[in-house]
């Protein structure tokens, strides 16, 4: 009959201290299901660290009771997610580790006894692990990795460190790695430094800092390494051998040089470390990528080693550039300043200083206005050895106009002939010439060397047009007489005008230019008319016009109506072509369209015109009598009326302190007949 107890001044045992170690299997069962319903509440209300500590207290209660396998259950979850790693509360941390091993170690799980064996190393933990504990009997170490920069370029050595360094207390003995393989997200391949024993290895001193340049090469990976399930398996690791014997407190340092193959970010995706012995095998990765950051970067002085900041928050991840060409542009005859409408040639030269031979391919195009920037064209005749024309369709080709160089030899040369044709819009442009390339023994690397250059096109003239009315040198039709005629050749019967047009040419080029001929040439008609332009005997052929001088040129243009009777106003449309060159040999010829002001001719108006005679003074040899006269300039004045009616006119001569007229000075009624002058 179980006792009864008087609970009316003091509880019964359980209920005071419900954590009291007992031998009572009634007790324990209680004492169970209360950390587990607190368990329940806390994790509810996420109270982790309350969870951890009922978790733990649970598990140390399984332990006193010998149920090693519940223990088990409850402890191994709890110490592979436990907060206080992160934290670093070591004491308990420690204390957790050692009743997780003797759990395992009394229920068979080998693999727990050394993942716990392997924390409970370092030299943070206090633990209960003897004096001499061996992992193979164990260690703890950091695996951290390291880029020299924070940017490399394809098929270029890319300098790299992996760090090992044992946090073992002093008093452990040395282990050995048999492998480390670093698996990368990236271009990069992955790689595997495999254990290779070294005499001098037996008097490595503990604390001892050791740096080794690392030969690595394509050959099989170690056959008990397997990759992880993330590292790229197209990749195959490549092998280097080391001395991977750690003693306490000693440090590694594994220098690399690493030949990425593709651009873009490349990060270590994790390093694992490899234990294999004959009675077991062991594999520690580390993922996390604070873990891995290598806060220094170590070098090799005089003095001997010495650190510096690796100058990146994340010296595990680096950006990989396209591969740095070595292929060499150059262009020979640039001007500082181009002209609109002109044809130039450029040379380009083509030189292979890779370090293997290449096959090439140029691209030009210009960069700008669409409608502004000029055609290129590469010259058919500069097809060499080895050279074909790219078969692009039409409109590639006038995009962006491209020729195979073929192959070019290491160190060799090739030039070839660019010709562009300037718009006749003044505009700014860039050209911009691609080679693409690729080295003989890399036909999967593409690599492109671009070369521009600004280039500013200006208009090479500016004109000035003046029209002045001309006395027609035929006489007008007779009113009285008119004529018919049946020539089919000549279809205009209407009143004529003879009118002159003054061009000033002015250079506003940097260069003097050749003017090899200026025309004026009809645009339209706005009315029922013929129009005859013919060059005036005084212009000059081909002259050279220097920057900002002028050149006249001189037109005449005889206008007739078709119809005798119409006489409207009739408007002609004009514009300029002037033929020029640049003052050298080998100038190209080019043609440039200034549009020139309209011309209005009034058919029905009278006008009254006015023309220089030749002087009827004879000559003397008197040439003080010569500079003491006053010049005589004779003037005829012409009117006419090409109006039907008879019309009047009062004719004045204005009076001036810088001439007088000699003659009549006033004609009071001057009367014209119809279509006369």
């Amino acid at each position: 009959m179980p006792a009864l107890y008087d609970t009316f001044l003091i509880q019964e045992p359980l209920r005071q201290d419900p954590f009291a170690v007992t031998h009572n299997p009634d007790d324990t069962a209680t004492r169970i299901a209360i950390y587990r319903k607190s368990i329940l509440y806390f994790e509810e209300r996420h109270r982790t660290r309350a969870v951890e500590r009922l978790k733990y207290e649970l598990g140390l209660l399984y332990v006193q009771q010998g149920e090693w396998e519940r223990a088990l259950k409850v402890l191994k979850p709890l110490w592979e997610g436990v907060s206080w790693r992160r934290e670093g509360w070591w004491a308990i941390l420690g204390a957790l580790g050692e009743v997780l091993r003797k759990s395992a170690a009394s229920c068979g799980d080998g693999e727990t006894v050394i993942r716990g064996a392997w924390e409970g190393m370092s030299s943070c933990l206090k633990t209960g692990l003897e004096e001499g504990y061996d992992f193979a009997q164990c260690l703890l170490v950091s695996l951290t990795f390291a880029f020299a920069s924070t940017r490399g370029n394809v098929g270029e050595p890319l300098p790299a460190q992996v760090v090992i360094n044992s946090h073992a207390r002093r008093s452990t003995a040395p282990i050995v790695l048999s492998q480390i393989l670093i698996s990368f997200d990236g271009g990069l391949k992955d790689i595997g430094i495999k254990h290779e024993a070294q005499q001098e290895s037996a008097a490595s001193k503990l604390d001892e800092t050791q740096l080794y340049d690392i030969s690595l090469s394509n050959e099989p990976s170690h056959p008990k390494v397997s990759s992880p399930a993330h590292s790229s398996p197209q990749l195959g690791p490549l092998q280097g051998v080391c001395d991977l014997i750690l003693t306490p407190g000693s440090k590694k340092v594994l220098c690399l040089n690493l030949i990425p193959k593709d651009s873009g970010i490349v990060r270590v995706a994790d390093i694992t470390s490899f234990i294999e012995t004959d009675s077991f095998d062991f594999r520690h990765i580390v993922s996390q990528p604070d873990h891995m950051r290598q806060e220094d970067y170590w070098l090799q002085t005089i003095d001997g080693l010495s650190r510096t900041p690796a100058g990146n928050h994340s010296s595990d991840e680096i950006r990989i550039l396209p591969k740095p060409p070595k292929m060499q542009i150059q262009i020979s005859g640039l001007q500082k300043e181009y002209l609109t409408d002109e044809t130039a040639t450029l040379e380009v030269e083509v030189t292979n200083d890779e370090e293997d031979d290449a096959e090439v391919t140029l691209e030009a195009r210009f960069l700008g206005q669409a409608d502004a920037v000029p055609t290129l064209s590469w010259t058919s005749d500069a097809t060499g050895p080895g050279m074909t024309e790219d078969p692009l369709t039409d409109q590639r080709k006038k995009q962006m106009p491209s020729t195979q160089l073929g192959h070019i030899e290491q160190s060799g040369m090739r030039k070839i002939h660019l010709i562009f044709v300037a718009r006749p819009q003044a505009t700014e442009a860039v050209l911009e010439i691609k080679a693409l390339y690729h080295l003989i023994a890399e036909p999967d690397t593409p690599v492109t060397k671009s070369l521009v250059h600004e280039m500013v096109f200006d208009r090479p003239f500016e004109a000035d047009c003046d029209f002045q009315p001309s006395i027609d040198p035929q006489p007008m039709p007779n009113y009285f007489h008119l004529t018919e005629t049946n020539d089919p050749d000549n279809t205009a019967q209407g009143l004529r005008q003879l009118w002159t047009s003054t061009i000033r040419l002015a250079s506003v080029a940097p260069v003097p230019l050749i003017v090899e001929d200026v025309k004026l040439h009809l645009n339209g008609i706005h009315d029922a008319a013929i129009c005859t332009i013919t060059t005036n005997p005084t212009t000059s052929q081909a002259p050279t016009i220097a920057p900002n001088c002028f050149h006249e040129s001189h037109f005449d243009i005889l206008t007739q109506k078709l119809d005798l009777d119409d006489r409207r106003s009739t408007t002609f449309t004009f514009h300029l072509q002037i033929r020029w060159r640049r003052n050298h040999p080998n100038a190209s010829l080019a043609s440039t369209t200034i549009p020139a002001p309209d011309l209005i001719v009034p058919f029905g108006e009278p006008r009254v015109l006015a023309a220089i005679l030749p002087s009827p003074l004879p000559e003397t040899d008197n040439s003080e009598a010569e500079a003491e006269a006053q010049p005589i300039i004779p003037l005829a004045y012409t009117v006419e009326n090409p109006s039907t009616h008879v019309l009047t006119f009062s004719v004045s001569m204005e009076t001036s302190d810088s001439f007088a007229f000699g003659g009549p000075k006033t004609i009071s009624s001057l009367q014209l007949v119809p279509m006369s002058r």
